[in-house]
């Protein structure tokens, strides 16, 4: 009896159809563009990725020669104005000195200036206040004696315009401070207005006002 084979029910000899194995070549086709288009995505990463990294690394190449340049550059900046400053800095120093020695004649100036101003000042002010109150000139004439006192021999000088207003009240002084000594109350034309002058075998006690004045003015300057 004669086999009749029907073309739509024909296999291989391996069992599987024909239809069903066009379908798996075109899911392996498929599958293949998948994994291409995947190693293909997988691949521009990577290279993206290598691009990137290459261009952090020139930046940083670049970015690390510009510093050392800078460095570079400023270590010979600084060498430079180190040299011109130890040619500078003597010339320098010099200035300041002498602008600190004219600073300092320039104050000693002007304090002898002011003391002396102030001395001057401050002989109008007592001068007037002596024509009102001799008894200043009582209190330096009792000054005077004591800074004598021991003295065997004195004589205690006056202004003439003093001396005969206070000749008396003076020769008291002379008899409490000096008791012993042999003294004399004169007039004598060198002796200021509001002075008075005592001389001893021990020497001069002047107490006139420009004595007194020159002798603070001395200690001030």
């Amino acid at each position: 009896m004669a086999t009749i084979i029907k073309s739509h029910a024909a296999q291989q000899p391996s069992g599987v159809t024909i239809r069903g194995l066009a379908y798996s070549l075109s899911d392996i086709s498929g599958q293949a563009d998948a994994y291409v288009a995947d190693v293909r995505n997988e691949t521009n990463k990577i290279v993206a990725t290598a691009q990137a990294e290459a261009d952090a690394i020139r930046k940083k190449a670049e970015q690390t020669g510009r510093r050392a340049a800078e460095q570079t550059a400023l270590k010979s900046l600084d060498e430079k104005v180190a040299a011109q400053m130890q040619s500078v800095l003597p010339a320098l120093e010099s200035a300041v000195a002498q602008l600190a020695d004219a600073k300092h004649d320039w104050q000693r100036h002007w304090e002898a200036q002011a003391v002396g101003l102030a001395c001057a000042m401050a002989q109008r002010i007592v001068r007037s206040e002596l024509s009102r109150r001799p008894e200043i000139t009582l209190e330096w004439v009792r000054e005077a004696l004591q800074l004598a006192a021991g003295s065997a021999e004195l004589t205690v000088q006056l202004a003439p315009s003093d001396f005969g207003t206070l000749q008396g009240q003076v020769d008291r002084l002379v008899s409490v401070f000096a008791p012993a000594a042999t003294a004399r109350i004169v007039a004598d034309d060198s002796v200021s207005p509001g002075g008075c002058r005592i001389v001893s075998e021990f020497g001069v006690i002047d107490q006139q006002i420009e004595t007194q004045l020159a002798r603070l003015e001395e200690e001030l300057s």
